[in-house]
């Protein structure tokens, strides 16, 4: 193999001992930060995997669902009743990501097996109700072709005559067996009709004819059929991403599309409109509570206490009071708005200095805060908010404001008290 194999190297002789020290624990923390944030994406492409599996479990609980409705209403229709194992619908709780993708794969293919019987049953049951119901206009009467319209049938042909009933009878089966089981009444009602027509022609022509049709008018009730399946996946899909919306539109927004899953609805533009609108008002949602979160997780690592109720602040009212066990005059309020996308930061006095030293004090808690902010900031880039300082001054710059005692967590900013902005 070609290439170097052996390098010399060589200190540059300006390079101090402490300097050298110096660089190499600069590295390990570079190589740290490498490592969390490794693990950082790695958790990240865990639980989008795990979002994707509970999504793929939810849609197999709606084809369960909707599989047992078809098997309900065929079982009053013909009396089918199939011997294959169809799966109950999953509760998702803390089961492994490995094991729900297990679970889908075989529920895919016992549900395939299990619509395949049933359509086979309602086939056959089909075809032999109408080539042996006296009520169908010419069932039971035998196929001839056009030329015995003239000459009239041989007494030998009569054998041939039964075979090319069944022939036809066995053709009508086959074409219904292909009838997805989630076909409207509508498509059904019009696929019987092409199927009672076949087995009531006269002639094995018109027969023929008949089953060209039949098989268009399946084809056409598949295509809607799955049509309609893809459309209840998309709204399993959209549900799943409401799932932690809140509020009487996104409620009824969800029955909307709880009825498109159950097949009694369609998923129109209009509605379409109305769940991206929703869409929208829940990722504000998440992001809010997402940024809520991670601030006041890495506020309480740096010592800081946060008021209980924060996670229920909305996105135009709410100051988040943070104090600390050494801090007994002093407090920071913060606020999140996600509208403008600002964090709102402010030294506050929470009771009345009485000595010469209160300024002082004053302006080591706001020193103190700025270098937790820094520090803040740090942690909210590595987990993915990135920060700009569009406003500061300096400690001491500004009087620290004197509040009231903290409040309920979701109380709004009262007006006149002049804060400090960071």
């Amino acid at each position: 193999m070609s290439g170097p194999k052996c390098t010399v190297y060589r200190r540059d002789p300006a390079l101090t001992t402490a300097m050298l020290e110096a660089a190499a624990q600069q590295a390990a923390l570079r190589e740290a930060a490498r490592r969390q944030e490794a693990t950082r994406m790695a958790l990240l492409r865990a639980a989008a995997e795990r979002d994707r599996v509970v999504q793929e479990v939810k849609s197999c609980n709606a084809r369960i669902n909707a599989f047992a409705t078809s098997c309900e209403a065929a079982r009053t229709r013909y009396g089918a009743a199939i011997t294959a194992e169809v799966p109950a619908a999953l509760r998702i709780g803390a089961q492994p990501t490995e094991e729900l993708k297990t679970w889908c794969a075989r529920v895919d293919k016992r549900l395939a097996t299990a619509e395949l019987e049933l359509r086979e049953q309602c086939a056959r049951a089909i075809a032999a109700q109408l080539f042996a119901d006296d009520s169908v206009p010419g069932a039971g009467r035998r196929l001839v072709d056009a030329a015995e319209l003239f000459t009239g049938p041989a007494s030998s042909e009569a054998s041939e005559d039964a075979a090319v009933l069944e022939e036809t009878e066995q053709a009508v089966a086959r074409v219904l067996a292909r009838l997805l089981p989630y076909c409207t009444e509508a498509d059904r009602v019009s696929t019987r009709d092409a199927a009672v027509r076949a087995a009531s022609a006269a002639t094995s022509t018109e027969a023929g004819t008949w089953l060209v049709e039949l098989r268009l008018r399946v084809q056409q009730a598949n295509t809607r059929a799955e049509a309609r399946r893809r459309e209840a996946d998309e709204a399993v899909r959209l549900l799943h991403v409401l799932e932690s919306g809140r509020g009487a539109a996104v409620e009824a927004i969800r029955d909307q599309l709880g009825e498109v899953v159950a097949g009694r609805g369609g998923l129109d533009e209009s509605l379409r409109r109305q769940v991206a609108a929703c869409r929208s008002a829940v990722a504000q949602q998440a992001e809010q509570r997402y940024v809520i979160a991670t601030v006041t997780d890495a506020l309480a690592d740096m010592g800081y206490q946060v008021g209980e109720g924060f996670e229920t602040l909305t996105v135009s009212a709410g100051t988040l009071r943070l104090t600390r066990g050494e801090w007994s005059e002093h407090a920071v309020n913060l606020v999140v708005d996600q509208e403008l996308g600002e964090l709102r930061t402010a030294v506050v006095r929470t009771a009345v200095g009485h000595d010469d030293d209160a300024a002082r004090l004053d302006v080591e808690r706001e020193e103190q805060w700025c270098e937790s902010f820094h520090q803040l900031r740090d942690r909210l880039a590595q987990a993915g908010l990135d920060t700009e300082v569009r406003l500061a001054t300096a400690p001491g710059e500004i009087p620290v404001p004197l509040v009231a005692s903290p409040v309920a967590p979701a109380a709004r900013t009262r007006a006149g008290h002049q804060e400090r902005t960071r």
